[in-house]
C-alpha cells in the first residue's frame, strides 16, 4: 500500500457545509408533517450557536492576532468543546432526528448529491443541494490505482449521510473507512465513533485523534496524505505527511490563519517538495482536479 488518503467531509470533498441540508432531512423524509415548529427549531439551534460562539471568541485570550503559534492557535480550537458541545446538547435534546432510520439518511444522501458542474441529481429537485468539487470522484479512483487506501474524518453529525454522499464517487460505501459521529437509533440524539469511545467529534483535536486510528498499521503508522477546508483540520494538516488545503481563494480564512501562526502554503501548481533545503510539507487547491494536474500525490512514491 502506498499509505492513506484522508479527507475532511465538509467543504473539502463538497463544495460547502451540508450542515443545512442535513437539518431538513425530516422535513424532506416526512413531508405531510413537516410543521414551522421543525423550522423553529431549528433557526433556534443556528442562532443559538452563533451567539455562543461570537461570545467564546469574543471573550477568549489571545484573539486572533495575538496567537502567533500554533501551539496557542491548538489551545483555542480545543477551547471551542463548550461552545460546540452545548449545540449539539441542543440538536439531541429537539428530538430533530428522533424515529428516523440509517437508511434514511444515507438515502437522502445518494438523493442530495450532485457535481460541482451537474445540474440536478439523481433525487430530482432535491438533487444538486449538495455538490461535490470538482474531480473528487477521478482523483478517487485514480489514487486506489496507485495503492492508496480512502478515509474520511469529520465532525459532521452523521456518519451514513457522508457515506451516502460519497458513495457512488468511491465506489460503494465499504471502500472508504468514515470516522464521524453518528446518529443513535432511534432516539435520534448525536454520538461519536464507536473506535473513539463513542465520544462525540467536535475540535481539531478529536479530528487528529480519527486521522491516527485510520492511519494506524501495527506499532507504524502508514503515510498519510490529508484534505482539509477549515480550522478543524489544522492539526491533522500540520501532522500528516502531506496536507493539502482546500480553498476557494488564496485569502480563505485557513490559508489566512496558517500564514498568522508561520507557515506559507503555496499553490499546488507551484509545489516543489524541497525548498531552501527545507521539506515542504502543505499545498493549497480549489479543487480536485487542481491536484490531479499537479501531479502532487504521485510525487510522494518518488
Amino acid at each position: 500500500m502506498a499509505g492513506i488518503i484522508i479527507f475532511d467531509f465538509d467543504g473539502t470533498i463538497t463544495t460547502a457545509d451540508t450542515i443545512n441540508t442535513l437539518a431538513s432531512l425530516p422535513t424532506s423524509h416526512h413531508p405531510a408533517e413537516a410543521t414551522e415548529g421543525h423550522e423553529k427549531l431549528w433557526e433556534e439551534i443556528v442562532e443559538g450557536y452563533v451567539a455562543d460562539h461570537a461570545a467564546h471568541t469574543k471573550t477568549y485570550t489571545p484573539g486572533a492576532e495575538g496567537r502567533t503559534t500554533l501551539g496557542e492557535e491548538l489551545e483555542y480550537l480545543e477551547s471551542l468543546r463548550g461552545p460546540e458541545g452545548v449545540s449539539i446538547g441542543r440538536v439531541s435534546r429537539g428530538n430533530l432526528f428522533k424515529g428516523l432510520k440509517r437508511e434514511d439518511f444515507r438515502g437522502f444522501g445518494r438523493r442530495v448529491v450532485g457535481d460541482d458542474d451537474d445540474g440536478e441529481g439523481e433525487g430530482g429537485q432535491e438533487g444538486g443541494k449538495v455538490r461535490l468539487r470538482k474531480g473528487f470522484g477521478e482523483f478517487v479512483e485514480g489514487c486506489r490505482e496507485q495503492g492508496w487506501e480512502i478515509g474520511v474524518v469529520s465532525v459532521n453529525w452523521s456518519r451514513d449521510f457522508i457515506q451516502g454522499v460519497i458513495g457512488e464517487q468511491c465506489g460503494g460505501v465499504e471502500r472508504v473507512r468514515v470516522v464521524a459521529n453518528g446518529i443513535r437509533y432511534p432516539e435520534g440524539t448525536i454520538e461519536g465513533p464507536e473506535e473513539l469511545g463513542r465520544e462525540v467529534m467536535m475540535t481539531a483535536g478529536d479530528k487528529l485523534r480519527g486521522m491516527g486510528l485510520l492511519s494506524k498499521e501495527g506499532r507504524e503508522r502508514k503515510k498519510v496524505v490529508y484534505f482539509g477546508d477549515s480550522t478543524t483540520d489544522l492539526a491533522c494538516l500540520v501532522e500528516a505527511d502531506l496536507g493539502v488545503v482546500v480553498a476557494d481563494e488564496e485569502e480563505g480564512k485557513l490559508l489566512v490563519t496558517l500564514r498568522r501562526i508561520g507557515y506559507g502554503v503555496p499553490h499546488v501548481g507551484e509545489y516543489t517538495r524541497e525548498k531552501d533545503g527545507k521539506k515542504q510539507g502543505m499545498v493549497w487547491a480549489r479543487d480536485f482536479e487542481e491536484v490531479i494536474a499537479s501531479g502532487v500525490v504521485e510525487g510522494l512514491h518518488r
